[in-house]
């Protein structure tokens, strides 16, 4: 059983059990591109970022960085800007604030307009990465590299990670300081949105930090 929590301005709470699926990651519908080119933003100000909270999880734009914070065991939660974006380069520096080092934090990527359904790019502050999606807000879900695994690419003891997520013509190449992890062929690419994503322990939550982030849409 997994308890989501996405992150909205009414702050709304959702409770789903997990399930697989099968099948290709499902395309993104989003209702309004409303601008076209690269985006960058360094997290001075919020600018069209959701922020605000729960009981369950939070986010907030504090010091140069966006923090995703979750409070409880077991929850999901994630948070996005009004962007939408299709094939192309997404980077980001991701940080595990505090917590255990099981926690995971990533990238949200393609993300449909109501966030039903999104792929997403992780890794965990001991040195594991997934890529996967979700349906139906995540009440179901799969990995699309067989789970967590590990790679000494990534940096732990709470060091900041650069992430990086090319998309190209149904291909998603997955990053981590420069060396390519993962490579996951039939993403069924379109414009989505793009946001922040943690998943905590069962144990305790956890906060994560994200700034930089940069995107770069591929020509044509």
């Amino acid at each position: 059983m997994r308890s989501l929590a996405a992150l909205a301005l009414a702050a709304l709470l959702l409770t789903a059990c997990g399930g697989a699926l099968t099948g290709p990651p499902p395309r993104p519908t989003v209702a309004v591109v409303t601008a076209e080119g690269p985006y960058f933003t360094a997290f001075d100000s919020a600018d069209d970022w959701l922020v605000g909270g729960s009981e369950r999880s939070s986010g907030a734009v504090i010091d140069g960085v966006y923090r995703l914070a979750i409070e409880e065991p077991g929850i999901i939660a994630w948070t996005r800007q009004t962007r939408a974006f299709g094939d192309g380069v997404y980077e980001v520096d991701a940080q595990l604030v505090s917590g255990p080092e099981a926690s995971a934090f990533g990238l949200l990527l393609m993300g449909s307009s109501d966030l039903q359904s999104f792929v997403y790019a992780m890794i965990t502050g001991d040195g594991r990465y997934d890529v996967g999606y979700c349906e139906r807000a995540c009440q179901t879900h799969e990995s699309l590299v067989g789970g967590f695994t590990l790679s000494h690419a990534i940096l732990v003891d709470y060091q900041p990670n650069h992430l990086r997520v090319e998309l190209r013509n149904g291909e998603l190449t997955f990053s981590v300081n420069g060396t390519p992890v993962a490579t996951v062929q039939g993403i069924q690419t379109g414009k989505g949105l793009v946001g922040f994503i943690g998943e905590s322990g069962a144990y305790a939550g956890f906060e994560a930090s994200f700034d930089n982030l940069q995107i770069t849409p591929s020509e044509g």
